[in-house]
């Protein structure tokens, strides 16, 4: 959090996004754990293309982070790139 505040991110986004970070990604090792791998959930349709877990996790990290840096206007390089 410390380099958030010193990158110019107010601390109370600095904590929201510590905190969301937090259980997102508590909440991606859940989902993981609870996978029962292929064909094994029949909560979803079967066309639906299985998730792939590693990928899924990135792409929703990389939205919190891109996120935060619009909010606290941080400009340059894509959080990701």
């Amino acid at each position: 959090m410390g380099f958030l505040v010193a990158s110019g991110v107010p601390e109370r986004d600095a904590q929201m996004a510590m905190l969301a970070a937090s259980r997102f990604t508590v909440g991606s090792v859940l989902e993981e754990q609870a996978d029962t791998g292929p064909g094994g959930s029949t909560d979803l349709p079967a066309d639906l293309p299985p998730i792939d877990h590693d990928s899924a996790f990135e792409a929703g990290l990389t939205l919190i982070l891109d996120g935060l840096a619009h909010r606290a206007g941080v400009r340059g390089t894509p959080v990701g790139e």
